[in-house]
């Protein structure tokens, strides 16, 4: 008993972590089942499909039968008695095979009408998926241009704290400035000596040090105006990705306004997708697998419409055959010693039709048989058609997976490229055009793999349409 129980509650607990991993993912087949059951486009096709099927047992069904009934204002004088009326029912049967023809053509047709609507869902949930792709691609856009933000953010704060605090100069550091000593005040020939050393030391030029001094304050003003352009060039790479984050939330705003529409339901409602989609390496169909597109099978039930139309046609052009009975109704006659004087009377009747005017029944059939060709090329058309869409996609879903690993890769070095120079730069006089240059070279890596990343799921669900899957 108690190796019973450990085995249900690890089966619980392993369906339960099954379950939470894969919600998340499987919420684009939750949204799948719910666009089939909701939206208006698919579910009139369905109904088409379900009227066509109602025309089936009416191609089937004999013609109704007729009556006939008629009374003598005079009764009639017969033999056996005074006729007041008779009653005549007849029932007309068609060629044999005319109805299973007929039944036939029309069970085709409502298959035409099947695989129309069976098109319809798969374009659906084609539709479903790509836009379900790119809400996430936009909200994983979204979430990069932000994370780039903040860290030109981080890069502006260090640059601000270099442009207020150049390389060289310390917080007790000051501009050296020079000073002209004051002539003294003597007498005699030691005034003029006087007058002639004071004279002396106005005209004497600046020390080395002063030249140094002065050289100094001029690397100063460079540094610092070299850290304000660093600023000012960050702000304006804030600023521009600003506003490309502004165009991605309107952007996915209408994206998702367009997938709640294919699932009839508001267009405010808000839309879930994982935080991460992991690439997948789809198995490809074989091109034989195009003998499941909708289309092509919606050509063959055409044709064999088409056959069941030119049989029935043939069918058409015999005779119809009617069964009926007719019942009269005697009164007595006074004075008739006739046996059968009051008796009414039964007379079994058959019928049948002269197709003279056949001519119609030939157009008919060769009409089918133009439809029948019709249909043959029309298939040949189709399969041409969509032959050249499966390989584009089959090389469209290969490029997207290479890029997918090749982004994927430089994303990687870039990122490591990025963290060495931004250390770098936050140290030392490292080059700030390399760490801008690497830091707009890293974004577009990435949102070139996310692209790559949507790009190879979408051209999948494309290719599984194709297919009919």
């Amino acid at each position: 008993m108690k190796i019973d129980k450990l085995k249900l509650w690890t089966s619980i607990l392993l369906f339960l972590l099954v379950a939470g991993n894969s919600f998340a993912q499987d919420s684009l087949y939750f949204y799948m089942e719910m666009a089939g059951k909701n939206n208006p486009g698919l579910q009139a096709k369905y109904l088409e499909y379900s009227a066509a099927l109602q025309k089936t047992p009416q191609a089937g069904a004999l013609p109704d039968p007729t009556v006939q009934m008629g009374f003598f204002l005079q009764p009639m004088e017969l033999i056996g008695g005074n006729q007041l009326g008779s009653v005549q029912l007849m029932q007309m049967f068609p060629w044999f095979g005319s109805l299973k023809a007929a039944k036939d053509e029309a069970s085709q047709m409502a298959a035409m009408k099947f695989e129309e609507a069976r098109d319809a869902r798969n374009l659906l949930y084609s539709e479903v998926k790509s836009a379900w792709y790119r809400i996430y691609q936009k909200k994983q856009e979204r979430i990069i241009l932000t994370d780039n933000i903040t860290l030109l953010q981080s890069l502006e704060k260090i640059s601000m704290t270099k442009y207020t605090y150049p390389k060289g100069v310390g917080a007790s550091a000051s501009i050296p400035s020079i000073s002209v000593s004051a002539p003294s005040t003597v007498s005699g020939s030691g005034g003029m000596g006087g007058m002639q050393n004071g004279s002396s030391n106005q005209s004497a030029p600046p020390s080395s040090a002063g030249m140094n001094s002065m050289g100094g304050g001029n690397s100063t003003m460079n540094s610092k105006g070299s850290g304000m352009v660093d600023v000012l060039r960050i702000q304006m790479e804030i600023a521009e990705l600003d506003n490309r984050l502004k165009l991605t939330n309107d952007l996915l705003r209408i994206e998702e306004v367009r997938f709640n529409s294919l699932l009839n339901r508001p267009s405010e409602t808000s839309v879930s997708v994982p935080e991460e989609l992991s690439a997948i390496i789809p198995v490809l169909p074989e091109i034989d697998s195009l003998k499941n597109n909708p289309m092509l099978r919606m050509k063959l039930a055409e044709k064999a419409a088409g056959e069941a139309q030119r049989l029935m046609a043939r069918k058409m052009g015999k005779p119809m055959i009617g069964i009926g009975v007719n019942y009269m109704l005697i009164e007595k006659r006074a004075g008739n010693p006739s046996m059968m004087n009051g008796n009414d009377m039964v007379m079994p009747m058959v019928s049948f039709t002269l197709p003279f005017f056949s001519k119609k029944y030939k157009a008919m059939a060769h009409e089918a048989t133009f439809k029948m060709e019709a249909s043959d090329k029309s298939y040949e058309n189709i399969q041409n058609k969509l032959m050249f869409s499966f390989l584009e996609k089959v090389q469209q879903l290969n490029d997207a997976n290479r890029r997918l690993v090749l982004y994927h890769h430089q994303s990687a070095l870039a990122q490591t490229s990025v963290d060495l120079l931004t250390n770098s730069f936050s140290t030392s006089n490292a080059d700030f055009e390399e760490v801008l240059r690497m830091q707009t070279q890293l974004l577009e890596y990435r949102l070139k793999e996310l692209n790559a990343l949507t790009d190879s799921r979408i051209f999948n669900a494309e290719l599984e349409y194709i297919v009919g899957n």
